[in-house]
């Protein structure tokens, strides 16, 4: 069998493309709906869920990140449930397992199987994941082997 081997940076230019697509309609919506404050503050009723299969978890997490949603992603694959809390867009900190920051979400982005839902709140936890999404998606890619 081949395989086909496409360069990171092509992918994740692709799916950031995509993201930001999905960032402006939902900004366009609530800009219409006159949802958004003057700061462009997270409108509270914001529904976001999914299914690992359909949408992976970098996906989730960029167009959380463009629409600087304040909350909680919630992860669950089986019996196992992890979380990623979000405050103004940012991903601030993780639980998988037996993992906290960083090394929760290498393993939360392995999945391949489980749903995810978006639960909008106020955050007023400390940031305890200082790295950038991007710099932590690059990471795990290397990690993998670059086979993103």
């Amino acid at each position: 069998m081949n395989t086909i081997v496409v360069p990171v940076w092509l992918l994740v230019v692709g799916v950031l493309s995509g993201v930001v697509a999905a960032g402006i309609v939902v900004f366009l919506y609530e800009r219409k709906r006159g949802t958004a404050g003057a700061s462009g503050a997270s409108n509270t009723t914001f529904v976001f869920s999914g299914n690992l299969r359909h949408t992976n978890l970098l996906d989730a997490i960029q167009f959380l990140e463009i629409g600087q949603r304040e909350g909680v992603l919630h992860v669950y694959s089986g019996r196992r449930k992890g979380y990623l809390t979000f405050c103004k867009g940012q991903v601030v900190d993780g639980f998988y397992r037996n993992e906290i920051g960083r090394e929760a979400i290498f393993r939360m982005l392995d999945l391949e199987e489980g749903d995810f839902y978006f639960e909008p709140k106020t955050i007023t936890q400390p940031k305890l994941i200082t790295e950038s999404m991007m710099d932590i998606a690059f990471e795990w890619d290397a990690r993998k082997g670059g086979e993103l």
